[in-house]
């Protein structure tokens, strides 16, 4: 029996007709040539990673943001990596803090890699009054495991794997790698080993709102009719 109560049948159907809804919405979409996941950071953290854990950032376990139906949440160690390309190159701006580092897809996507769909979701609107500062972005969520891992087996129960060549998220054939070019939709990846940071170059960007996660995550916002299922 998976969390809530949900059997993994259901868990799976359920995990189905939302990624429906996900491929619905992006429909018609396009494609950008990537080469690196990016994952943006207020500076402490890369310095304590540096300072305390050995240069090695390590994953953590999955919050509860997004579908409080994702069976990964609470589940699954990962580290949460974006994709996503604006306007066909890395954005220069993140809420996620002011320093990011880059990993190769080469790195962690190889032919040993399993890809999975884990969630479809969006935030509530931020609000400065009646008025909305914020257009509504969705996130496709995946998962990207090593084959045989634990997380491997767990993802393998609970989630949908996808085919490496033809999902319409993010693809590998050979040694290029494409990503969904949706307009205000981002791709994000939980990876779910640790990466070694030493040498890898840290650079400064613009931050969005508060420019830090918050902690425990945001739920999903229930009255989207695109990314809400209605059950």
């Amino acid at each position: 029996m998976a969390e809530g109560g949900m059997s993994i049948n259901d868990e799976r159907e359920y995990l189905k007709k939302l990624m429906r809804k996900a491929e619905e919405h992006c429909n018609g979409s396009t494609t950008d040539i990537v080469s690196t996941l990016y994952r943006n950071k207020p500076s402490s953290y890369f310095d304590d990673i540096r300072q305390n854990n050995n240069n090695i950032m390590e994953p953590y376990l999955k919050s509860k943001g997004g579908d409080p139906r994702c069976p990964i949440n609470g589940k699954v160690k990962g580290l949460f990596f974006n994709v996503t390309l604006v306007d066909g190159t890395l954005p220069d701006k993140s809420p996620f803090g002011d320093t990011r580092v880059e990993v190769p897809l080469s790195e962690v996507f190889d032919d040993s890699a399993n890809l999975y769909f884990a969630d479809f979701y969006c935030k509530p609107h931020r609000r400065r009054g009646d008025v909305h500062i914020t257009k509504r972005v969705h996130y496709v969520t995946l998962v990207l495991t090593d084959s045989g891992s634990d997380a491997d087996s767990f993802c393998k129960t609970h989630l949908l794997k996808l085919d490496l060549c033809t999902n319409i998220y993010l693809t590998k054939h050979k040694l290029t790698y494409r990503s969904l070019d949706c307009s205000g939709v981002h791709v994000e990846v939980m990876y779910t080993n640790a990466i070694d940071m030493t040498g890898r170059d840290l650079i400064s960007t613009g931050t969005l709102g508060q420019g830090q996660s918050i902690p425990g995550g945001i739920a999903k916002f229930v009255g989207c009719s695109t990314c809400n299922l209605g059950e």
